[in-house]
């Protein structure tokens, strides 16, 4: 096979099973589904591919190894995104102790009426993990090749943008199933509150590493 797919494939594997482990990304959509619905579930599960699909372009042109040369920028992505988590996890736990775990005229706290909201928020929760930073800059650093040209470079950016889409789309589809659904909805402050308290545990963990 050639070198440059099979770096292609391997690539896609390793970014695969990175997407399926749990994080900030898995809570936020989790979390947004239970509390607001599967439509604000799917924007955010959209706006988490599109920083996937950013951090792609990103490292295709080489702009994350310029960018991660620049002095103190991990710190200020550790500000920024244990910040950012501290402050999703402490709307998720004062939520979490409102009747029915949504706010009146059954709007989720965390997320705005308006879809653009629900894609900002997994863009901004994508875009500010510096875990995220230091895995694109490591897997293209080993993914980019002489020969990987822009037809290479075209469909691996669309490739992460819909691996990334799709799981976080089938993560919405269980939760809000009629199957699962019902009883998730059951626990669903129990599970608000839990989830609030994991996004606080990895802000301050950020904290904690700078």
């Amino acid at each position: 096979m050639d070198p440059v797919w099979l770096n292609f494939i391997s690539f896609l594997a390793v970014y695969s099973l990175a997407i399926v482990s749990p994080g900030p990304n898995f809570i936020l959509v989790v979390n947004t589904t239970l509390a607001g619905s599967r439509k604000r579930g799917l924007y955010t599960a959209l706006g988490v591919a599109t920083g996937s699909g950013l951090f792609g372009f990103a490292g295709l042109l080489g702009l994350l190894v310029i960018v991660n040369a620049l002095p103190h920028f991990s710190m200020l992505i550790r500000l920024l995104g244990g910040g950012y988590l501290i402050w999703l996890g402490l709307k998720m736990v004062r939520n979490s102790f409102r009747k029915g775990g949504v706010v009146a005229e059954g709007t989720p706290a965390i997320v705005s009426e308006a879809p653009y909201r629900s894609w900002q928020t997994g863009l901004l929760t994508n875009l500010t993990n510096p875990k995220a930073w230091a895995f694109y800059l490591a897997l293209f650093t080993v993914v980019i090749t002489p020969g990987f040209n822009l037809l290479h470079k075209a469909l691996l950016n669309l490739s992460m943008f819909l691996i990334s889409f799709s799981w976080y789309a089938l993560v919405v589809g269980m939760i809000s199933s009629h199957r699962f659904g019902p009883l998730l909805q059951k626990g669903q402050r129990g599970i608000e509150l839990v989830l609030g308290v994991l996004l606080l545990a990895l802000g301050g963990r950020m904290f904690l590493s700078i």
